[in-house]
């Protein structure tokens, strides 16, 4: 694997790009990516955007090839990844997701929805509660997807506590003519890896679902 940083070098092409992203997000920042891996068919990484103080976007980049270094578009500092982890490391985290439930509707038919907008629909059937009771449940629908059990096996990892949730956000984007809506949650904790071999898997997959969307990349670092 390799872990790359990819900022844009302002010029008047970057302009345009910047204007792209401005309009249609998260897509933009795909389409924009895929540029350093032009010779894949198939895309083959995941990526994290963050704005930096002067506004401009820089992304983290996981991949299974070598990014192309040498389009002018970017500045691209990047490492070959390979985190050496046993049973028991502990590793503080942030992590972009976009959690999501399968649903039933009065039909029978299964349809996913957002963790933390089915949870707000369903406080606000119940009578008196106030915004910051509705968020609060909110918030922890976002933190029992993250903590479920089953989940954390099938990662390799657990958690040393319920994570942090720093923002959630709601998206939209076009992709292929057609409007893509879906939402974010960062949380930021530390977890205790349990099968070296099963985290690295996952970890090279991504996180949950809209990876191609910016989700799923998990920033390590070791305690």
């Amino acid at each position: 694997m390799f872990l790359s940083k990819v900022s844009l070098i302002f010029d008047q092409h970057t302009a345009q790009e910047l204007v792209k992203l401005g309009t249609n997000g998260a897509y933009a920042s795909h389409q924009l990516l895929w540029k350093l891996f032009s010779e894949q068919t198939e895309r083959n990484f995941l990526y994290r955007e963050e704005i930096t103080e002067g506004g401009l976007p820089h992304f983290y980049v996981l991949s299974m090839t070598h990014p192309d270094s040498s389009n002018p578009l970017f500045r691209v500092q990047t490492k070959v990844f390979t985190p050496k982890l046993s049973k028991g490391s502990r590793l503080a985290f942030k992590l972009r997701v976009n959690p999501t439930v399968c649903v039933k509707n009065e039909g029978g038919k299964s349809k996913r929805h957002d963790v933390l907008m089915n949870a707000k629909y369903k406080a606000v059937k119940q009578a008196n509660l106030g915004d910051e009771q509705i968020k609060r449940l909110m918030n922890d629908a976002a933190q029992e997807w993250i903590s479920d059990e089953n989940r954390l096996n099938r990662w390799g990892f657990k958690l040393d506590a319920l994570p942090e949730i720093e923002c959630y956000r709601q998206h939209k984007s076009r992709k292929n003519n057609h409007q893509v809506q879906f939402s974010t949650v960062d949380f930021q904790g530390v977890l205790t890896v349990e099968d070296p071999q099963v985290f690295l898997q996952e970890y090279a997959k991504g996180y949950g679902r809209s990876k191609s969307m910016g989700c799923g990349l998990m920033l390590i670092r070791p305690i």
